[in-house]
């Protein structure tokens, strides 16, 4: 027969079978609570957060896009004098970085009886990164969304010289035809 086997007849026989399930329960949970971070650990990660882009930046950048696509208009044949608005559908957002502290506590607990109590405590700490101790340390950014474009050109009663604005509308900014008008400038 197998020595260990013979070893764990003898335990039993000498403390008893209720007696070992207990103990095995017992040193099974204190291995358990070992195992899933028992005692108080600290933890430091670093995390992405998302800041969405203030009112006064969306209207720059809409300004600028809309100065940008008239000058380009203007060099298109036909087209002559342009007046551009554009809309966005959001404002687009910045990704900064965090400093995130967690801590987890664990305690296990087993009566005389029998029974057994497991409690969880954590606790979680976000913390933003500064540059210069004023500007948050951004590390993606994504710009806004053009929802939109109205054109009024001198050229927008021509078919052929719409489909150009159009199209070309479409491959600068990605948005699709239907949510681009081209009318005629009075």
């Amino acid at each position: 027969m197998v020595p260990w086997k013979e070893k764990l007849r003898a335990l039993r026989s000498g403390i008893g079978t209720k007696n070992l399930c207990l103990l095995l329960l017992a040193a099974g949970l204190l291995l358990l609570s070992f195992a899933g971070n028992g005692g108080r650990e600290q933890k430091e990660e670093v995390k992405n957060t998302r800041e969405e882009v203030p009112k006064e930046v969306e209207v720059s950048v809409t300004k600028e896009l809309e100065e940008r696509l008239e000058e380009l208009l203007l060099q298109i044949k036909g087209v002559g004098e342009a007046k551009v608005m554009i809309t966005l559908s959001d404002q687009g957002e910045k990704i900064v970085l965090k400093d995130q502290n967690t801590s987890t506590q664990s305690l296990s607990e087993v009566d005389g009886a029998g029974g057994s109590r497991v409690s969880t405590t954590s606790e979680k700490e976000e913390e933003t990164i500064y540059e210069n101790d004023k500007t948050p340390f951004v590390t993606k950014e994504y710009t806004a969304q053009v929802a939109g474009v109205l054109i009024v050109c001198e050229g927008g009663a021509n078919h052929d010289i719409v489909m150009d604005i159009v199209s070309a509308t479409e491959a600068l900014f990605g948005v699709p035809a239907h949510r681009i008008v081209v009318l005629e400038m009075k």
